[in-house]
């Protein structure tokens, strides 16, 4: 068996994962209050991300104008909660967060599993990549 190796190294440190945990809580606040700029406030300019019907978006600008009409129309009743399941640090400025998120509709309930790549610049952490998948 080719030996394989580990890539999950660097400790966590308690700083990054509380500033990890505040910025998936933007996500969900800015869901609940179906407003855009705050739920894609902290993806990178070129971010990408997989939404559960597997749409992917390329860029801020997609993902800010895909996140405003689904917020207007489709799920403008919906509520949601997102908890960080684990953080797991690449290295001190690359991060992989897993999630979950729980979605209330007026017909029924839902959750989907997330993973984010997360990239700290300028001291401050970024979502670069976002992949959000429905639980069966």
């Amino acid at each position: 068996m080719t030996e394989r190796p580990t890539v999950y190294q660097v400790p966590a440190d308690e700083q990054d994962v509380r500033e990890l945990e505040q910025l998936v809580a933007q996500i969900e606040i800015g869901f609940n209050r179906k407003d855009a700029a705050v739920l894609d406030g902290r993806f990178t300019a070129d971010a990408v991300l997989v939404v559960p019907d597997g749409t992917v978006l390329h860029g801020w600008d997609d993902l800010f104008t895909y996140h405003t009409a689904r917020l207007a129309g489709p799920i403008k009743d919906w509520t949601t909660r997102v908890n960080v399941l684990a953080v797991l640090p690449l290295r001190p400025d690359i991060a992989v967060v897993h999630l979950r998120q729980d979605t209330s509709t007026p017909q029924e309930t839902f959750s989907n599993r997330g993973t984010i790549v997360a990239v700290k610049k300028d001291n401050s952490w970024w979502i670069s990549a976002m992949h959000n998948t429905n639980v069966a």
